[in-house]
């Protein structure tokens, strides 16, 4: 461009700088005889500062849900597990294996007494499958795995948000994990 056209294009910005300065539009207002807003004394001794209010309650529709207290039950006892498990080595673990720590019961057993764990057991696997992904047959120590699920090395829990939201909220307050 030619020094003509630099500065015309100065002098517009120039214009539009001084049009749409909020400095300049607040000079330009016509002077006001209302007196300021009275403050109540009693919700500023209330009221905390911005800097150490706590985080916003959840109020999103979603949230009003009605979970399934096994599920939740489930999760916390599957992230307990998996919480156990050593980041240095890769895992395959499978839902029989979460049941089985944390109730002290052998699934065999109780199929033998006539008895059924399956709907705990699709609960855990819905767990591992929010975590893990898909799940594949194997063979563990001899023993056939129809769903097993393979955990990665250096996989933390702590560092995976829940499926529940009511764990996902002890999560965000860093109270899930001790």
């Amino acid at each position: 461009m030619t020094a003509t056209g630099n500065g015309l294009l100065s002098q517009v910005e120039t214009v539009l700088k001084q049009r749409y300065d909020k400095g300049e539009a607040d000079r330009v207002r016509v002077p006001s005889t209302a007196h300021a807003a009275r403050t109540s004394e009693r919700v500023d001794q209330l009221v905390l500062p911005d800097n150490q209010r706590s985080r916003m309650p959840l109020t999103k529709d979603k949230f009003i849900i009605k979970e399934n207290p096994h599920l939740v039950q489930w999760e916390r006892e599957t992230r307990k597990f998996l919480r156990r498990l050593s980041p240095v080595h890769g895992h395959r673990v499978a839902a029989v294996m979460i049941y089985e720590w944390a109730t002290g019961i052998r699934v065999a057993d109780l199929m033998a007494e006539g008895g059924s764990a399956g709907a705990d057991l699709r609960k855990i696997n819905q767990i591992l499958t929010f975590y893990f992904g898909k799940s594949y047959m194997t063979y563990i120590c001899g023993r056939k795995i129809p769903k097993a699920y393979k955990v990665p090395v250096g996989w933390y829990v702590k560092r995976h948000r829940p499926q529940t939201l009511t764990l996902w909220a002890e999560y965000q307050q860093g109270t899930l994990n001790p």
